[in-house]
């Protein structure tokens, strides 16, 4: 056997003997014990089911339409008003009973001034019910999720979760009802004044007297 031949046969003895050790060296460390992953209890909640069973958002859905329907209500009174009056004035015009010019234009005036008070209105109602509607929804969310956070003094799970933000759970993590329960048990409805929606400026406005009589 020649020079490089023996070199040959040493150099695959040297490659074969290091990767015995390193299998060796990989085999030993996984039979080393490995630290369990920790189990998680975790539970869930479904929030829509929460919102139809819970009396203070059941309250608050009730006081949503009803003061809804109250301001549309007021504005479609408002409004109505203006169109009478527009109605009448064009009326008016039509049977030549405008003594001049002026006289009108003075309506046409009140008119404007008239539908400009009821989108004012609008536009003031509308931010009114959206800053109460906020505020009452703030007040629900942290009622419900202090309550959870309470609830989870004692149980101790690692999450609670809600339903809509998974995929899927068992079943039987789900604490939906335990939760109805005591949020239910806790709640006592507070005391309140109702605002009466202002309701000026809706009797029938009337035209510029200054006729032409028949």
């Amino acid at each position: 056997m020649n020079i490089i031949s023996k070199a040959c046969l040493c150099a695959v003895a040297m490659v074969v003997g290091s990767s015995t050790m390193i299998n060796a060296q990989e085999v030993a460390i996984s039979h080393i014990a490995q630290p369990a992953a920790p189990s998680l209890n975790i539970r869930y909640v479904d929030m829509d089911e929460i919102t139809a069973n819970y009396t203070m958002a059941i309250e608050y859905q009730q006081w949503a339409t009803a003061t809804s329907d109250s301001i549309k209500a007021v504005l479609t009174k408002k409004y109505n008003v203006a169109k009478d009056f527009e109605a009448a004035c064009q009326k008016k015009l039509n049977n030549n009973k405008y003594a001049s010019r002026p006289s009108y234009e003075k309506d046409l005036k009140k008119l404007q001034t008239m539908v400009e008070d009821a989108q004012k209105l609008e536009e003031s109602l509308t931010k009114e019910y959206q800053r109460e509607s906020a505020a009452r929804m703030q007040v629900l969310q942290d009622s419900i999720m202090n309550y959870i956070v309470e609830y989870n003094v004692t149980r101790k799970y690692d999450a609670i979760l809600y339903k809509a933000a998974g995929v899927l759970f068992n079943p039987a993590l789900d604490i939906t009802k335990e939760i109805i329960v005591g949020l239910n048990k806790r709640y006592s409805k507070p005391v309140e004044i109702e605002a009466l929606l202002p309701d000026e400026g809706l009797v029938p406005q009337k035209m510029e007297d200054n006729t032409i009589t028949p």
